[in-house]
């Protein structure tokens, strides 16, 4: 058994009592990381990469700084590491940016796992170019990839866009061999890491992407902050989709010419608070690894997917032998949302409905599903006290 003790006294909003599981949507910002945004506003609050001024130096300063230990987190060299605004943009950054000479009938192969973020992007990229979307599918008993996963890569195939981690059964697709098969007939390979960055330590080149994204909010930092890693031989051949202040050498009444660096991607000015607190998130989440964090999630989800086999009104969403710490479930005679609102009206936040994954359900057969996902401030009370005010739905609404 793990020995980690939760945090909760770091996150005030839940010393009442209040039970909080929705942190695969955004995870909770514990109190020294909002002290690090307080103190950046406080101490530091200027514009970087501007002026002269020895407050936008000291900002700017703190800003690299922040992109030298997020990308160290990931493996990453900070020459390498783009700093947008989410997950969502850097997406639809590179569906736009990325250097592929498109031709009709190349095509694309994504997860039927994907967030929508991971695929309105590519499927507005296929109709512009006549582009095939090919689909890695879900065994729909195992919650695994299927077997036969390897056969839809071929010469036509030119990108994999794949999630880490799906956000609703949180699987773990098996990243190393899906790039390996994508640069195998000569595919870029991207991998969206918003879901598993906070549960799974990655090295980019350990799996072999080349590109990689992932959300500060889902590793207990605030919202307005992202991590995009594009390979050294990648980036320079691509042109910004986002044109403004802060990412041109030399501009022209007729043209413009980009830095050569990374920031040709990051045109305006950045969230330098969320930044910065993006890097003091990611030292307090690897603090809590460090303390048992893993192990102790895992067995929090195993209690609760225990208590949730047991009682035979509720069906589980399958999710494979390697998962996040997260469980989805829906039943046949209760709605998802009214599970919901139940729940929140005894001060249980849960997330119902399709979770941005639409084709997954689909796959599944359902319509919208409950999914409670766990971060550092649960406890075993509080799942023995959601499975509990579950059996009470259960009688009052059926």
């Amino acid at each position: 058994m793990s020995h980690y003790l939760p945090p909760i006294e770091q996150f005030p909003r839940l010393n009442q009592g209040a039970c909080y599981f929705d942190s695969a949507a955004t995870c909770l910002a514990p109190e020294p990381v909002l002290q690090q945004w307080l103190q950046f506003y406080r101490e530091y609050h200027a514009s970087v990469h501007r002026s002269s001024h020895a407050a936008s130096r000291e900002a700017t300063a703190q800003l690299e700084q922040a992109r030298s230990d997020i990308g160290q987190f990931i493996g990453a060299d900070a020459h390498n590491l783009c700093l947008p605004a989410s997950t969502t943009i850097a997406l639809n950054m590179l569906a736009e940016q990325l250097p592929i000479a498109w031709q009709a009938g190349d095509e694309i192969v994504l997860s039927v796992a994907e967030h929508h973020a991971n695929l309105l992007p590519w499927q507005r990229l296929a109709k512009r170019y006549q582009l095939r979307l090919r689909w890695l599918e879900l065994d729909r008993h195992s919650g695994e990839l299927a077997d036969d996963w390897q056969q839809l890569f071929n010469p036509r195939t030119k990108l994999l866009a794949v999630t880490a981690a799906s956000n609703v059964t949180g699987a773990l697709l098996p990243l190393p061999e899906l790039c390996t098969a994508a640069h195998a007939v000569g595919a870029l390979a991207v991998v969206d890491a918003a879901q598993a960055a906070a549960h799974v330590r990655f090295n980019v080149h350990s799996i072999g992407c080349d590109a990689l994204v992932f959300s500060a909010h889902k590793c207990y930092g605030v919202t307005g902050a992202a991590a995009l890693y594009m390979q050294p031989q990648l980036w320079p051949q691509m042109q910004p989709w986002l044109l403004g202040g802060g990412m041109v050498a030399q501009v022209s009444r007729e043209q413009a010419q980009w830095v050569d660096a990374i920031q040709r991607f990051e045109a305006g000015t950045p969230d330098s608070a969320a930044i910065v607190t993006f890097a003091a998130a990611l030292q307090w989440l690897e603090q809590q690894q460090q303390a048992g964090l893993h192990d102790y999630l895992a067995q929090l989800r195993q209690q609760l997917l225990h208590g949730l086999q047991q009682r035979q009104w509720l069906k589980v969403l399958p999710s494979g032998a390697a998962a996040t710490p997260l469980v989805s479930f829906y039943s046949d005679t209760i709605h998802a949302y009214d599970l919901a609102v139940w729940l929140d009206s005894v001060d249980i936040a849960v997330r119902a409905g399709s979770h941005c994954a639409q084709p997954l359900l689909q796959h599944f057969g359902v319509e919208s599903v409950v999914r409670v996902s766990l971060g550092a401030y649960n406890t075993a009370q509080q799942i023995q006290h959601l499975l509990s005010q579950l059996d009470q739905a259960h009688a009052l609404l059926i």
